[in-house]
């Protein structure tokens, strides 16, 4: 069964998403309550990994993440570094910058 969450986003039980945020942040709303309403997966990770990008790719690899939110910074990055770590991702939410 698909659940929207939203107009413009929908997640799915089987979904994995990375909370990149700090809680403190609202974009963390999105991270927890969207995963939280739709029975999906909330993958939760140090503050270092977070800053470290090459633990950040292996991470999306190996939690096999399919939805997350990050600034067009840290995405350029990654995708800079390893493209092939974003093989699993469904949907790439941006914010915090211009795309």
């Amino acid at each position: 069964r698909t659940v929207c969450y939203s107009n413009f986003v929908t997640i799915v039980p089987t979904d994995r998403i990375l909370q990149l945020s700090n809680y403190a942040f609202d974009g963390s709303a999105f991270d927890i309550f969207g995963t939280l309403l739709n029975g999906a997966t909330l993958v939760l990770i140090r503050k270092e990994e977070v800053l470290n990008i090459t633990s950040l790719s292996r991470i999306l690899r190996e939690e096999q993440i399919t939805l997350f939110f990050l600034t067009t910074a840290l995405f350029n990055t990654l995708v800079d570094l390893d493209v092939s770590c974003l093989t699993n991702i469904r949907h790439v939410l941006f914010g915090g910058e211009r795309v």
